[in-house]
């Protein structure tokens, strides 16, 4: 699964990312090191006329047929062997498909008392785009729109941290998954093998189990730590 991540990127780069030429506006927080789910984030997506935008919205998808935002817990992952069948997940991923940009993210393992974080990303750095999926949910006083990012199996390198990782879009995939026209299960095809690598592990400070710990150091590994006064 995929329960905190990271993105190292500037708005511009997210907009360059994705070939967005709109100037880029102040987004709520950026980076992240730590970022975790209810927490908003830069995610790209197209309108209606096929153009890439980049908005924020809140990770934890809601289902617009929900009566009530919190009927149940933070839908934050949609495992791509079953996306297309749950009926949380179905309608969002043939029509609302989106791009989530990231540095890495982290996965515990260990005995449950004592799980040690680690964190995940590619060995050369390069930014990635996890598959996502977003909904509007929205009644005469508010409006939440929400997404969730996609899993698949891990990787043989990385598969004794997790047996889940994100699902990753290629580039050159960018335009098809954007698109709602695109057939659904030609997607899953592309997004049910992770992506290769190869990775960087590297074992974290127990500080990434804060949410209020949202800082560079976070990422060092364990014993290269600074001491935060």
């Amino acid at each position: 699964m995929c329960g905190r991540f990271t993105r190292k990127m500037t708005a511009r780069e997210v907009y360059d990312l994705y070939d967005v030429t709109e100037p880029p506006p102040s987004l709520a927080r950026e980076p992240r090191y730590n970022g975790a789910p209810t927490q908003d984030f830069a995610v790209c997506r197209a309108d209606d006329g096929g153009s890439r935008r980049i908005s924020e919205l809140r990770w934890g998808l809601v289902p617009s047929w929900w009566r009530d935002a919190g009927m149940g817990p933070p839908l934050i992952n949609a495992r791509v062997e079953t996306v297309i069948e749950r009926r949380v997940f179905s309608d969002a991923f043939r029509e609302r498909r989106c791009l989530v940009p990231a540095n890495g993210w982290f996965e515990w393992q260990g005995p449950a008392r004592a799980k040690q974080p680690c964190y995940l990303a590619l060995a050369d750095g390069s930014p990635l785009s996890f598959a996502g999926i977003w909904e509007r949910w929205e009644t005469q006083r508010e409006v939440i729109e929400s997404f969730a990012i996609l899993t698949t199996r891990a990787v043989a390198s990385l598969a004794d941290i997790h047996h889940r990782q994100p699902a990753i879009v290629a580039p050159e995939w960018f335009s098809e998954w954007l698109d709602p026209s695109t057939e659904a299960h030609r997607l899953l095809e592309k997004v049910s093998n992770p992506w290769p690598g190869p990775y960087e592990r590297r074992t974290v400070s127990a500080r990434v189990n804060s949410v209020r710990n949202d800082d560079p150091d976070i990422l060092r590994p364990v014993g290269e730590q600074l001491r935060l006064i």
